[in-house]
């Protein structure tokens, strides 16, 4: 007999043996708040839901109890404006969220911002552009200013999402003039992925129509080249990065290896994407397979790729279980 076979004897004895042991503490709840208040399913992610900001408070309530540690704010607002000023009002509705809910929860919940300019421009795209043309600095320099305003009103951690060259300089520098040196920036690195489509749905205005803007593949990293990949997260470290987002989780497990491999004192978070949630959820719908199992089968590969944390839409169904 085998030894692996002689430690299959229990399942308390492949616990005593695991390298690891997923946990809530990995995890990291998103969550939709919207300004005009609606409470509603999200259509193309179902399950999840539009909050507003009372709600919002009740669902990080909710992970809080779940001992989740974090969570990830992504606001709704009412009117966006061509070049995404709106998002440096003193009072605009992301500042006020990351008001109310720090007030709410103070150190018992870190905050996390996520910082990019389709949640403000009319074109709803990530990045400045101009004939066809990604302008890196333009959007450097505008993610700079959203993040020292996230942070006044007390976001935790700020996390680019706009893939813009140069933006984790400047915005680290900006959070330091601002009197911002313990905020945490906590970078993407996304593949130019489709595994994106339900999310934009659910953050854009016009979700039925072609994208505006320039095409993605023109700032987000190739899917097949590891290279490219490992080549941005040096410049976003070598910048002032604290933590790297690998994204989609799933897809990219192989890179999340490489992150940790080469960058081994550097926390490297996943994020299982709407497109994941998605696919997870329509195939137990089917009743192809059963959804907790295939959560956390899931769950536990993007852990045992070596992310420090994971991002996922489903942290409180993943927290529940648990906490069996």
């Amino acid at each position: 007999m085998s030894v692996t076979t002689r430690i299959k004897k229990s399942k308390q004895m492949l616990r005593l043996v695991r390298p690891f042991e997923l946990s809530t503490n990995d995890l990291v709840f998103p969550i939709f708040v919207r300004e005009d208040a609606q409470t509603l399913e999200v259509p193309s992610m179902k399950g999840q839901r539009y909050l507003s900001l009372d709600e919002a408070v009740k669902t990080c309530q909710k992970a809080v109890d779940a001992g989740i540690p974090g969570v990830m704010v992504f606001g709704v607002i009412n009117h966006k404006d061509e070049d995404g000023s709106v998002a440096l009002q003193k009072d605009g509705f992301h500042a006020q969220v990351f008001r109310r809910l720090k007030s709410e929860f103070d150190q018992n919940l870190v905050l996390i911002s996520n910082v990019c300019m389709c949640d403000f421009t009319r074109e709803e795209f990530c990045v400045y552009s101009k004939n066809g043309k990604v302008l890196h600095e333009k959007t450097a320099q505008m993610l700079a200013k959203i993040a020292v305003a996230h942070a006044e009103a007390g976001a935790d951690l700020i996390a680019p999402a706009a893939m813009a060259d140069g933006q984790v300089l400047q915005i680290r520098a900006a959070l330091d003039a601002g009197g911002f040196d313990d905020v945490a920036v906590m970078s993407y690195i996304k593949t130019d992925s489709c595994l994106f489509q339900p999310f934009y749905q659910t953050m854009t205005q016009s979700a039925g129509t072609a994208r505006a803007g320039i095409d993605s593949s023109k700032f987000r990293i190739d899917i097949i080249n590891e290279k490219m990949f490992i080549q941005k997260a040096n410049l976003e470290i070598s910048q002032g990065a604290d933590i790297i987002i690998v994204k989609p989780a799933l897809t990219n497990l192989d890179l999340i290896l490489r992150m940790k491999q080469q960058f081994p004192t550097v926390p490297i978070a996943a994020y299982q994407v709407s497109g994941e949630y998605a696919m997870i959820k329509t195939t137990a719908e089917k009743g192809l397979l059963n959804e907790d199992r295939l959560l956390m089968e899931t769950l536990n590969s993007i852990k045992r790729a070596g992310a420090d944390m994971i991002l996922t839409y489903h942290g409180l169904e993943a927290a529940a279980l648990l906490n069996r």
